[in-house]
């Protein structure tokens, strides 16, 4: 071959960009692109000549190199895309794409061998960083509790879901293939899809809150359905916030009541001192008129109203958990069967009436006489909702409550739980009033027909039994309320009643403190009437005056809990500091229980609850006297 074919050669060989090596047949390197020296950083003095496993300080030495030249090419003439990774002293880790060719320079001459290299490093890396991607979706996609579908961009077809979208909704796979969203459920309009598209090219994200969603079955889900761009097809991902709403509402619904609670409770508060003040003064005047005096009917009848007036106050702190209860332990069934006859006598002779027990005792630890209550105001309302005829069924039993948010129960404590179902046959209520029955005052009845307090005060006394309530009702097939206590492992208990005492009179002087003045001129009768001179205080601050100036002459002080300027808590203090031997009895419309946690008075102090009666107050100002 003359010498212009030579530069024919070589200009060629410097015109393509890539790396060339020219090999002859010894494997001896013939020539090479400038670009082979620029890339691999050596120089020609030290690569043309060179045996190829040589270069670079026998960098070239690859075994995928020798493979490709020594066994693969002598058997063929071409060889393309040939991969080869190796790491270089000069420029480091390169992946190559080698593709190879024999050709014969001119008749009779030996071949030669053209090596082409392609560096695809940054591709592979592209390429990998692409798969792993790829991976890391796909393993997202696999497992994400979100439903994902992804739909085709020309036409918002799904063409993919994931195993969440199937167990939420109910498809298939298959049967999601090719549908539109409106089409398995999900309200958003896709006649205009490519508008829907542009929206999400403009935004990124397409967001559309408490979406009613309505599954294969039927079941109606509440999700937050949002659009994302994928590139090649666009993401549709549902999340189900059914058990979040679920949670908020019940959250709600507590704050609700505890607002309520507090409402009533102050209430309550108020009110005992009014009726305080009736309850006294009509004993008082009962106590001076003859027994044959017709007017002592009128006064029974005052009392017997301000009794039932003083009974409500204590159901209202009942369902405000500002009253104190007498836990002891007791078999639910000897409750049920105690009932037995009283309930019989509530409900019609046209209601079928019948209780089912375990076959063994079941003991909780509760209040009997509040249990009572409950029981007697859950079957007074069936009796309500069953105005023709029907059929009341009480029954016991024990069961393990779980904390599962798919109920209606939200359970703090977990475990074995005894329970009571109350169920009738009577006309049943609707979702909406179910969501109110609790609420005090609330009342599906006519006027005249009930307070609106019974169930308000069943939830109440059943929550500080540390129990639940949970209701299933529809129209016209009955309601069943089942309350749950947990199950105590102690002995049933026996009550005893005490005997009670006859009032006694006495010579001491009682400074009272009472901000009330009714309350407080009522308070100053009774103990007058029965010997004891009294001193009065208007306020905390006033009774800490008075008892400084007559501190040797009283006997006993009684203080209000709740007064202005200073509280009873306060004056007991600053009393116990002049004089720490003086007796004080505390007196609050809260019951004890509620005043020691609340720490508003001093520990193992004496109490009595408003309203109280002549006879009671009396009787616990002597007992204090003759400690």
């Amino acid at each position: 071959m003359n010498n212009q074919t030579d530069h024919l050669y070589q200009d060629i060989i410097e015109t393509i960009r890539e790396p060339l090596l020219v090999l002859d047949q010894n494997l001896r390197v013939v020539t090479v692109s400038s670009s082979f020296y620029a890339f691999f950083k050596v120089k020609p003095e030290e690569t043309i000549g060179k045996l190829i496993y040589d270069l670079g300080n026998k960098q070239w030495d690859i075994p995928r190199l020798r493979e490709l030249l020594e066994d693969i090419l002598p058997g063929k003439t071409t060889f393309d895309n040939y991969e080869v990774e190796h790491d270089f002293t000069s420029i480091g880790k390169r992946t190559m794409l080698l593709n190879a060719r024999q050709i014969e320079r001119g008749i009779g001459e030996r071949r030669i061998i053209l090596l082409a290299i392609e560096d695809i490093t940054e591709r592979r890396h592209l390429s990998n960083l692409l798969e792993e991607s790829e991976t890391r979706y796909r393993r997202i996609f696999e497992t994400a509790t979100d439903g994902i579908l992804l739909l085709e961009k020309d036409s918002g077809h799904i063409v993919h879901a994931n195993p969440a979208a199937v167990h939420m909704l109910g498809y298939s796979e298959a049967e999601y293939s090719g549908k539109m969203l409106d089409e398995i459920g999900v309200p958003i309009n896709m006649d205009n899809f490519q508008a829907i598209l542009h929206s999400l090219n403009d935004n990124g994200i397409l967001n559309y809150d408490n979406v009613l969603i309505k599954s294969k079955s039927g079941n109606e889900i509440q999700a937050d359905v949002y659009l994302v761009d994928r590139a090649k097809l666009a993401q549709c991902n549902i999340r189900n916030i059914t058990e979040h709403k679920k949670l908020e509402a019940q959250l709600r619904q507590t704050q609700k009541m505890e607002a309520i609670g507090t409402l009533a409770g102050g209430i309550a508060h108020d009110f005992n001192n009014i009726l305080n003040v009736i309850m006294g003064y009509a004993i008082m005047v009962k106590e001076t008129l003859e027994v044959c005096n017709p007017a002592r009917d009128d006064i029974n009848e005052v009392l017997i109203a301000a009794d039932r007036a003083a009974d409500l106050t204590r159901r209202l702190l009942v369902f405000t958990r500002k009253d104190s209860f007498k836990m002891i332990p007791v078999d639910i069934n000897a409750v049920v069967l105690g009932l037995r006859k009283m309930l019989a006598r509530i409900i019609r002779e046209n209601i079928e009436f019948s209780i089912n027990l375990a076959e063994f005792p079941m003991t909780v630890m509760a209040d009997t006489s509040q249990m009572e209550q409950v029981l007697i105001n859950m079957a007074i309302n069936a009796r309500d909702a069953m105005q023709n005829s029907g059929r009341l069924t009480i029954t016991t039993g024990v069961e393990e409550v779980k904390n599962d948010y798919s109920t209606e129960l939200t359970v703090k404590k977990p475990g074995m739980y005894a329970f009571i179902t109350i169920a009738d046959t009577g006309c049943g209520m609707d979702a909406h009033t179910l969501k109110k029955i609790f609420e005090p005052f609330f009342t599906t009845k006519k006027a005249g027909e009930g307070t609106g307090l019974g169930l308000a005060i069943s939830y109440g006394i059943i929550k500080q039994h540390s129990g639940y309530i949970s209701v299933y009702s529809e129209p016209e097939r009955g309601t069943e309320f089942k309350l749950y206590l947990p199950l105590s492992q102690e002995i049933a208990s026996i009550e005893t009643i005490e005997a009670v005492s006859p009032v006694q009179s006495g010579t001491e002087t009682v400074l009272v403190a009472e901000d009330d003045p009714s309350l407080r001129k009522m308070t100053k009768l009774m103990l007058e009437s029965y010997g004891y001179s009294v001193i009065m205080a208007v306020n905390g601050e006033d009774a800490i005056t008075k008892f400084t100036e007559n501190s040797e002459q009283i006997s006993i002080v009684i203080l209000d809990m709740i007064m202005p300027i200073k509280s009873g808590k306060e004056v007991g203090e600053a009393i116990r500091k002049m004089s720490p031997e003086m007796k004080i009895l505390f007196a609050s419309g809260y019951s004890m229980d509620l005043v020691k946690r609340r720490e508003l008075m001093e520990a193992d102090s004496d109490f009595i609850q408003k309203p109280f009666t002549p006879k009671s107050l009396l009787l616990k100002v002597r007992e204090i006297l003759d400690r």
